[in-house]
């Protein structure tokens, strides 16, 4: 950028930290006709028209911006410009249909060697998919230093960045608030609460001025009624997103790099149990191995006739029936849910295929097993009983 450009954004954004709007819009104005592919500086143009009443001109102006995020590739900033126009204009319904149409044909003409990026979610949308989708996303502004959602409160919404930049935070033992990540244009959080339990894992803060587009459950499901093939693109995306992470956390598949993670991860497979569904049985021959996607399961063992001892009760993210496929042993206990629950499972003949892919996980696998076959062992005696009843398998 040469000097005199420069010196005009500066004097723009001087302006407008001041709040003197009319010489801001001067300056961007003059700004933007030597620079006119910075869409951002455009923006501000718009937004400068629309505070000082020029809606007319703010419009054009908001519908030239989006245009040029779609055909750049950037579709999150063009669906968030869209929203602004709408709720400006609300007759401008053929503003999404020209930004899908233009995200398209840019596609299409994208080189290989210089693709567009990948954005979870969005990516995987056809064009109709996309533009019938656009209702259903609404865009929110937060200033610098807003909270967006606490932990522990309800929360089933997705959000996707379209601008700006926001920080993750977890609470510590302790009730200390530790930063895990910083996110930007793109990311995406919110998924566990989405996928798994409505409620939200994490504190969001931004630490700028961001645009966010929000997508509820309730309105993915009235997409998925209009277009049933948005389910496999959901599941793709709970596999990419909540499932990766359960596997990166998870003792078993922490050392295992990503691809590895994904060979893994394609092999499992949704199953829907209602309340009190026997998944297996104490003596069964082995079968398929489980991870608890939501809801619960029981797994416990008979000590005589009418006597059972709960081993555990386990919720999102455990994982169990691995001792017998592994082993080559009956079950070593029974499993049954205690609510309606979802499970991913990864058949027989699929666990094995993922062993000898990876032999790394056979070894890990064993060790971990070995170690929980002999607490399981040590808990039954008749000593443990009651520590059995409060101890995870």
């Amino acid at each position: 950028m040469n000097k005199v450009k420069a010196s005009l954004k500066s004097k723009a954004q001087l302006a407008l930290s001041r709040g003197e709007w009319k010489k801001a819009l001067e300056s961007f104005r003059k700004y933007c006709l030597k620079e006119p592919r910075d869409l951002r500086a455009r923006l501000k143009v718009a937004e400068l028209l629309e505070r000082l009443g020029q809606r007319e001109e703010a419009v054009q102006m908001f519908r030239k911006v989006a245009e040029g995020y779609a055909s750049d590739g950037f579709i999150l900033q063009a669906i968030s410009v869209n929203k602004m126009i709408l709720r400006m204009n609300p007759s401008s319904k053929d503003a999404g249909e020209r930004l899908v149409r233009l995200y398209a044909e840019k596609i299409r003409e994208a080189k290989p060697a210089h693709p567009f990026p990948s954005i979870p979610l969005f990516s995987d949308l056809k064009k109709e998919e996309l533009q019938s989708f656009l209702p259903y996303i609404r865009s929110k502004t937060y200033p610098e230093g807003a909270l967006v959602c606490q932990e522990g409160e309800g929360g089933s919404s997705l959000f996707v960045i379209s601008r700006g930049e926001v920080a993750i935070l977890k609470r510590a033992p302790g009730g200390k608030e530790i930063r895990v990540r910083n996110l930007k244009d793109g990311d995406l959080f919110g998924e566990f609460g989405f996928f798994i339990d409505q409620k939200r894992h994490a504190t969001v803060k931004t630490l700028t001025t961001c645009e966010l587009l929000e997508i509820s459950r309730n309105g993915f499901r009235e997409m998925v009624k209009v277009h049933p093939r948005l389910n496999e693109v959901l599941q793709n995306l709970f596999k990419e997103r909540v499932l990766d992470n359960f596997l990166a956390l998870s003792p078993l598949f922490s050392s295992l790099t990503f691809d590895e993670r994904r060979k893994v991860m394609e092999r499992f497979h949704l199953r829907r149990a209602p309340e009190g569904t026997l998944l297996f049985k104490e003596g069964d021959p082995p079968g398929s191995w489980f991870m608890v996607r939501n809801g619960e399961v029981e797994i416990f063992t008979q000590k005589g006739p009418g006597k059972k001892v709960r081993l555990a009760l386990l919720q999102s993210g455990n994982i169990f029936g691995e001792i017998g496929l592994l082993f080559d042993r009956p079950r070593m206990a029974s499993a049954k849910t205690t609510r309606p629950t979802k499970l991913l499972e990864i058949a027989r003949e699929d666990f094995k295929a993922c062993l000898l892919e990876i032999p790394s996980l056979r070894v890990k696998l064993k060790a971990v097993s070995l170690k929980r076959l002999s607490r399981t062992k040590e808990l039954l005696s008749q000593e443990a009983i009651q520590k059995a009843r409060e101890a995870m398998v």
